[in-house]
């Protein structure tokens, strides 16, 4: 028998190469969402510690927006033309940082924490979602709900690790601190990474134009926008409000409370899960549409509630339906004529406009009419995500250009 000849090695293609560069932005979307999932836990103990009131903090989360605003109005497009192995990892650090910080600083001195956590927040929505969606758009396949899904298993995992921690009498500024440790490890790992160096190679087209400029040029991103906006002021509602609503509302432990944020994470996790599986298919504006009318009738319940046990089913719902909005939304930017990164930062800094004036008045509503009231306000930003969807184009009209994926009905 004549001898076979050797097999030459399987030729790696051009998508196995761009989802290969997925697990070091999984990892980098799992420690911001970590960080968030301990922060919402730990946020009465980080009042009561540095003696801040409501009021006073809706101030800080409102100035971190407006820091995370100008980053990426600024600061972002001028960094565009740096790799991913660059950007993302220094995102990451600075966020690592502002953690520390928040966890060190005296109460004189912590708008400074805030205004480190607003750079770092900033620089990871933008350039953490343009990596994703330069892999999403090349390969064909989900990638911004599966990352938005490792956000919520963040979630779970620091509301789950704060709750235990504290119930043992752990400080909140070591909870805090051990997330900024986290935040640094996984910039190491972007920064190392060869398989999202090799990603890179894949889509190397860059932008030149400022980021929201982009909403004269391409009006398609409008209705994305907004969606973000609402979709962004529940999300940020839920890391923020929710576990005090829980616990000085409702009356429910330290650890019941960071359970029931972690169950509405969770089903945030299955429903972005869901929506690759499931909606991905059906196109962004009806799995946005789906999303914010489930929401709407998963807040109205969470509001009225009386008991914890009722609320926590009722966030559980709302974080499934929610969970799709967002990655949806941001999946539509191949539907206009910018350039993934000026898109995406567009997108992004009108989705945070809302945390610069939401937090302010929630601080406000819990001061003056109660915890209640600053969750009702999630009501109404879910009727703005159905709203939205509802002015979200059904069909492509003309063939993208070659950075993103091809034509598809919605």
């Amino acid at each position: 028998m004549a001898a076979q000849p050797p097999r030459e090695p399987p030729i790696e293609t051009s998508t196995t190469r761009l989802r290969s560069g997925i697990p070091p932005l999984l990892a980098a979307y799992w420690t911001f969402g970590q960080y968030w999932g301990v922060w919402v836990v730990v946020f009465p103990e980080y009042l009561r510690s540095n003696g801040i009131s409501a009021g006073e903090a809706g101030w800080q989360f409102g100035m971190m927006a407006a820091v995370s605003i100008v980053v990426m109005t600024l600061v972002a497009p001028r960094l565009q033309g740096l790799p991913h192995t660059t950007t993302v990892p220094a995102a990451l650090g600075i966020m690592g940082a502002g953690a520390f910080l928040v966890s060190s600083l005296p109460p004189e001195w912590l708008w400074v924490a805030f205004v480190v956590l607003g750079t770092g927040n900033g620089l990871i929505d933008v350039f953490v979602n343009v990596a994703a969606q330069g892999i999403e758009s090349g390969s064909g396949r989900p990638v911004f709900q599966w990352l938005h899904a490792a956000y919520s298993v963040g979630g779970i995992t620091g509301a789950l690790g704060a709750g235990v921690a504290l119930t043992l009498g752990v400080s909140f500024r070591t909870c805090l601190g051990a997330t900024a440790l986290l935040l640094i490890a996984a910039a190491g790992w972007n920064l190392l990474s060869p398989a999202l160096a090799r990603a890179e190679r894949v889509v190397q087209e860059r932008p030149a134009r400022v980021s929201l400029t982009a909403f004269l040029r391409s009006p398609v991103l409008i209705a994305p926008a907004v969606v973000v906006l609402f979709a962004f002021l529940v999300e940020g509602s839920m890391d923020v409000w929710s576990v005090i609503y829980l616990r000085h509302t409702l009356g429910a432990t330290v650890l019941g409370a960071a359970i029931a944020f972690a169950a509405f994470a969770l089903a945030m996790t299955f429903g972005r899960a869901f929506a690759a599986r499931i909606l991905f298919d059906l196109g962004p504006r009806r799995t946005i549409l789906v999303s914010g009318i489930g929401s709407l009738a998963a807040g109205i319940v969470a509001t009225a509630a009386g008991t914890p046990v009722v609320a926590a089913v009722a966030f559980l719902v709302l974080g499934f339906f929610i969970a799709s909005a967002a990655p949806a939304a941001f999946g539509l930017v191949e539907r206009s004529e910018e350039h993934p990164a000026v898109a995406i930062a567009a997108i992004t800094t009108a989705g945070y406009s809302g945390f610069v004036v939401g937090p302010p008045i929630m601080g406000w509503l819990a001061q003056t009419s109660g915890l209640r009231a600053t969750i009702g306000l999630m009501v109404v930003a879910t009727i703005g995500v159905v709203a939205a969807g509802l002015f979200t184009p059904r069909r492509v009209a003309e063939a993208a250009p070659s950075f993103a994926g091809s034509d598809e009905e919605a």
